[in-house]
């Protein structure tokens, strides 16, 4: 099965970084995906990534999402990265059996926007470095897609403040 989507105005307008005097008019960081769920069971390498790369190349799919039944070669999944410009992710059908987003110990993950993340640093002063850190590899990371250099706002409950933010910086 395969499917395609493309991002809306409001995702495009999240996801584009801000204006710089080498770069004035900047691209989003974001665009069409394209997800394929491929039905080997016996065993995927690195033969189904390259078609997969290649489709994704050639029908300039900002990102690629390939999901299998068993885990794939480490090979295949070096593979997966070998595209400059496109982002090429996967996940195991086990790994998209339960919205981890949805468990009740799971906090909120709000990305935070360029403008927002540079607003948060101008308010309290800080350098990115300086922030606590959250994975790439980290479950809810890569269910979101994050990527290095963003920033997450985490919202949690608290007995004593209530709800309260904290901010992450994806390593």
């Amino acid at each position: 099965m395969k499917i395609s989507a493309r991002p809306t105005a409001a995702m495009q307008a999240k996801y584009t970084p801000l204006p710089t005097p080498a770069n004035p008019d900047p691209q989003p960081d974001c665009g069409t995906i394209y997800v394929e769920f491929c039905a080997d069971s016996t065993g995927v390498g690195t033969k189904q990534v390259r078609a997969f790369n290649h489709f994704v190349d050639e029908n300039n799919f900002h990102t690629g999402v390939f999901i299998t039944q068993t885990p794939i070669s480490p090979s295949a999944v070096r593979l997966l990265s070998g595209i400059p410009g496109r982002i090429c992710e996967h996940f195991q059908e086990q790994d998209l059996l339960v919205n981890i987003t949805r468990h009740e110990l799971v906090p909120k993950h709000v990305l935070l926007s360029p403008e927002e993340k540079k607003n948060l640093l101008q308010r309290y002063r800080l350098k990115e470095s300086q922030l606590p850190r959250i994975q790439v590899s980290d479950p809810v990371a890569r269910y979101l897609g994050l990527r290095r250099g963003q920033v997450v706002k985490i919202i949690r409950k608290s007995e004593t403040a209530g709800r309260y933010a904290s901010y992450r910086w994806v390593i």
